[in-house]
């Protein structure tokens, strides 16, 4: 759908329920400058057409449809991704055989492998991105090395391995904002796990999947997706069900709760959330399940933080975010900071950009490697320096100059 025909659909709603343009700003929470710059064919942000969707009683991928991208000549960024396309999406000869980079043969060693595969999930745990990219392309090569080269248990046990690591490069690479490749990854480590005979941890990668068809703004799939794979996988009694078993359903729920909160399906994204705090009451605190991602009271309490801002009411976000499950134990510490991305968007909508500013300016302290790469981060941001009156302050003008924003 081109900028145009948004325009005349937004238009055309408007109308048929006879709003002006200053009435349709108030129901959606948003400036009639706004409204007219968007029926003039301008561009908006997801957030601002879901705020539209929300107040027009429509589902917001009516907003979102297919169209011509606009050219991006980013020549330097296919050189810095060159190593890792190699691996992930090699080319293909007219023998149906993969053309791998020419590296050396090496004794095959599953625990060696193993490590690499930790060390890979360690960097991205701790945000250090630089580490784990330039580590990434050898890693996976030799994954694909091991299974070539072994046979039986131990080719079984390769699959498994490298599955683990091309989950690792495709969250990598949805932080980079390299979606397309990121699903081949993920993709392939699906089929790993599945051929390793592991469904947990098969479950365990569609949510690392539905987070990088989010970032296409494919709604509709992620819900459909994760809701079938949580029906294949819940468990038949909660009381005799593993901690893996409960976090693969659980993170499965997660996430079709938050593609209906950005579809403005806002019951149905209640109801899975509500299933969701079923299995993470079961467990009682947080704990680290398959795909090394922790699930628990608190992980939930932080998604019904997201989706409540999602929904238009950043003074409930902020009353839920100070209201979060203490003493359940530790959640991934990149969901921790994402959170507090939401805390400040929140803040920043109640008028508060000094506090925004604040909780920023901890996660650049905190984790700088990842904070460059989040674009909720740079929207934040944005916000901060258009809610002044006055002249932003060093430190303001400092973390856009870090995030990128433009001048």
């Amino acid at each position: 759908m081109k900028d145009t025909e948004i325009s005349d659909k937004i238009r055309s709603l408007r109308q048929r329920r006879g709003w002006t343009q200053e009435e349709l700003a108030a129901r959606a929470g948003l400036s009639r400058e706004v409204i007219a710059k968007i029926e003039r064919g301008g561009t908006a942000r997801m957030a601002t057409y879901h705020a539209l969707a929300r107040a027009l009683g429509v589902r917001t991928l009516m907003f979102v449809s297919p169209q011509d991208p606009e050219p991006v000549a980013d020549p330097h960024r296919d050189t810095a991704l060159a190593q890792i396309r190699a691996v992930i999406n090699p080319p293909v000869s007219v023998d149906g055989g993969l053309l791998f980079p020419a590296v050396e043969d090496a004794e095959p060693n599953l625990d060696v492998l193993a490590g690499a595969a930790d060390a890979l999930a360690g960097h991205y745990a701790r945000g250090t991105y630089n580490e784990l990219a330039s580590l990434l392309p050898a890693v996976v090569q030799s994954a694909h090395q091991h299974v070539q080269a072994l046979d039986g248990e131990e080719k079984v046990r390769a699959h498994r391995v490298r599955a683990d690591i091309l989950v690792s490069a495709g969250q990598y690479l949805i932080q980079v904002r390299e979606h397309d490749l990121a699903l081949m990854a993920l993709r392939d480590a699906l089929t790993d796990a599945l051929t390793a005979d592991d469904p947990v941890f098969a479950a365990a990668v569609v949510p690392v999947q539905s987070w990088a068809l989010l970032r296409q703004a494919r709604f509709d799939e992620v819900e459909k997706l994760c809701e079938r794979t949580a029906d294949k996988v819940e468990p038949t009694k909660l009381s005799k069900a593993t901690p893996d078993e409960l976090g693969a359903w659980g993170h499965l729920l997660l996430w079709a709760s938050a593609a209906a909160a950005r579809n403005n399906r806002p019951e149905e994204a209640e109801d899975y959330l509500r299933a969701a705090a079923a299995a993470a009451a079961r467990l009682g605190r947080e704990a680290e399940v398959t795909g090394r991602r922790p699930f628990g009271p608190l992980t939930v309490a932080m998604k019904e933080v997201e989706n409540t801002l999602i929904a238009g009411r950043p003074d409930r976000a902020l009353q839920l975010a100070e209201q979060l499950p203490r003493d359940v134990g530790l959640t991934y510490s990149l969901a921790v900071h994402r959170h507090r991305i939401d805390v400040a968007k929140s803040q920043v909508l109640l008028g508060d950009a000094e506090a925004a500013t604040a909780t920023l300016a901890e996660l650049r302290s905190a984790v700088p490697g990842w904070l460059r790469h989040q674009q909720a981060a740079r929207e934040v941001a944005e916000d901060i320096l258009a809610a002044r009156t006055r002249m932003p302050s060093a430190e303001q003008r400092d973390l856009a100059d870090f995030l990128g924003v433009p001048a």
